[in-house]
């Protein structure tokens, strides 16, 4: 049975299914699991995939079909019971507007009680599914970069935010072709290949894994190969070959269902039945297992080197310029003025702009003095983003939040010309019923949900247009800290802050792959008590020590700083 919701809520979803069950006499008794769907394209594919699997994995099934942009807001349903849900139960959810910044709140009253969550990405994945707010409360996280736009940038992006729990259906789809090589591999006599290569296109990430499964197995390097020229045009691993000193083995796909092995002592090629997977199979052997596949972690971490230094999101863009003027009132006209004009290109070149916002004394100044400077430009508002680099988690309406400090000067200007409330990006308090990490996960889910995980991930892609950061007289920028271990931290947008050595202990704060996706950078200093910091920030990048000098424009980084400030640089 298939019933329709429109214009509903968490709670008469959750009525209308007992309603359901009730007439039908089904049960929930035998769910072993929630599975949640996050769908960025079509949904009946996986949802075929996951009523397949269902049969041996009864599931209570949630699918989030998101429209962020909808200019009206609600949540539409549809409820799938009995012989349309296979052995499960389906639930999709249709949201529209700003109800997607409470997507968690949504899931949360649909959960299945006391059973393991498993969110699985089709399409699009997220660079670091833990830190997903839907990923974040589960124990497995299934993404398929082969279904990417960018199959193995995402594989990249996925190997930055790797965390236990994680998997990739481009993975699964090795399982039969990892056990078959195993066991070829080990027909005597038994030695280690000289050469190893697997063949198909460098571009698809089963193969890259494949010939990274095989690199950190056996400690060779394995060569990705081109297919032969007449090889059948199938997608993933064409062949692997294992050349040792008494001959080649050597395995080759031939057709959908099977493989042809040859080995040292039996060149005649012997047919081995290994059907292609499809998805209803693949996901069916994720739910089977819901511990770690650390085979799986190990290998990716294998295939693409971690960035270690944080200054390398930093390095390779235009050098810093300085803007001098008399005092902090000056420095805020300056940054105001040059921002302004910085937005107004952008709404008239893209249609969209985003801007990121900071607290302190000169910060608030700018942020007083920006409505008026965008008042000049003539720009329309509508399509403005305002976000924060970050922010004390305290009381919602505490003196030390940054947000605070700048609705009366900016905020509720801005709206009265035009832009809407729902532009306005305020990070999570204890207010909102989040701890300190599920703030942080939220946060960088609604820059992703924006766009931002593309841009965030990939060297040379800005999200940000002007990006605004105070410098504190220790020289850190937003609520990264000189050799402070949380600024390490570069897998997820945003990020939970313990013990800041400035109070409040507690923050949230924008990562250093974040901070460096602007198209213009602005520091805004001022007092001679920062002229260290300042002439610091101004030497090579290195960020452990000194956080000012990381973070860099696309086009322009500019220092604008007070006369005080800027009384320690040379020249």
């Amino acid at each position: 049975m298939i019933t329709t919701l429109t214009d509903t809520t968490a709670s008469a979803i959750d009525k209308k299914m007992i309603e359901m069950r009730e007439t039908f006499g089904a049960n929930t008794i035998g769910r072993v699991l929630t599975l949640i769907i996050i769908a960025t394209g079509d949904i009946e594919e996986p949802l075929e995939a996951a009523i397949s699997a269902s049969h041996e994995h009864p599931a209570r099934v949630l699918v989030v079909d998101a429209d962020p942009e909808a200019e009206v807001s609600g949540l539409d349903a549809e409820i799938r019971v009995g012989r349309d849900a296979g052995a499960g139960e389906i639930v999709i959810l249709r949201a529209r507007g700003d109800i997607m910044s409470s997507l968690d709140t949504l899931v949360m009253a649909l959960l299945l009680p006391d059973a393991p969550i498993v969110t699985w990405w089709p399409e699009g994945a997220p660079s670091a599914p833990v830190h997903d707010v839907l990923g974040s409360m589960s124990q497995r996280r299934i993404t398929d970069s082969a279904a990417c736009p960018a199959p193995i940038a995402t594989l990249k992006r996925l190997r930055r935010g790797y965390s236990h729990g994680d998997s990739d259906l481009a993975w699964a789809r090795l399982t039969r072709w990892r056990g078959l090589v195993a066991s070829a591999y080990e027909v005597p006599p038994v030695s280690v290949p000289k050469q190893v290569q697997v063949a198909g296109s460098a571009e698809n990430p089963s193969v890259v894994l494949m010939a990274a499964w095989l690199s950190h197995t056996l400690g060779v390097d394995a060569k990705i190969v081109d297919p032969s020229d007449d090889a059948p045009d199938y997608a993933g691993v064409h062949g692997v070959r294992l050349l040792r000193a008494d001959g080649t083995i050597d395995l080759t796909r031939v057709s959908d269902e099977a493989i042809v092995l040859t080995l040292p002592t039996d060149d005649s090629g012997q047919h081995v039945t290994m059907p292609r997977r499809t998805l209803n199979e693949l996901l069916a052997e994720e739910l089977r297992r819901l511990d770690p596949d650390e085979v799986y972690g190990e290998v990716l971490a294998s295939t693409f080197s971690d960035i270690v230094d944080s200054g390398t999101f930093a390095t390779g863009k235009p050098a810093p310029t300085d803007t001098v003027v008399a005092d902090a009132d000056a420095v805020a006209v300056a940054a105001a003025e040059s921002a302004a004009s910085q937005l107004a290109t952008a709404l008239k070149e893209r249609s969209v702009a985003h801007l990121v916002v900071t607290g302190g004394t000169v910060g608030t100044k700018t942020a007083g003095a920006l409505p008026a400077a965008l008042r000049s430009t003539g720009a329309d508002l509508t399509h403005l983003h305002i976000w924060w680099g970050d922010e004390r988690f305290v009381d919602p309406e505490s003196a030390d939040r940054n947000e605070v400090a700048v609705r009366a000067g900016l905020l509720e200007p801005l709206q009265e010309a035009g832009l809407p409330s729902r532009n306005i990006h305020v990070m999570p308090s204890p207010a909102d019923g989040m701890s300190l990490e599920d703030a942080a996960a939220w946060y960088g889910q609604q820059l992703d949900l924006l766009g931002g995980d593309e841009p965030f991930r990939t060297r040379g892609g800005a999200f940000f247009d002007v990006l605004m950061l105070g410098v504190g007289p220790d020289g850190h920028v937003a609520s990264l800290f000189p050799e402070h271990p949380d600024q390490r931290q570069v897998g997820a947008s945003a990020i939970a802050v313990k013990g800041s050595p400035k109070p409040p202990s507690e923050r949230v704060s924008l990562t250093w792959p974040v901070l460096n996706s602007s198209r213009h950078v602005a520091l805004l200093v001022a007092g001679g008590e920062k002229a260290d910091a300042v002439a610091d920030g101004h030497g090579e990048i290195d960020p452990w020590p000194v956080p000012a000098s990381a973070v860099r424009g696309l086009e322009t980084t500019t220092w604008f700083l007070d006369t005080a400030a800027a009384s320690r640089l040379k020249g």
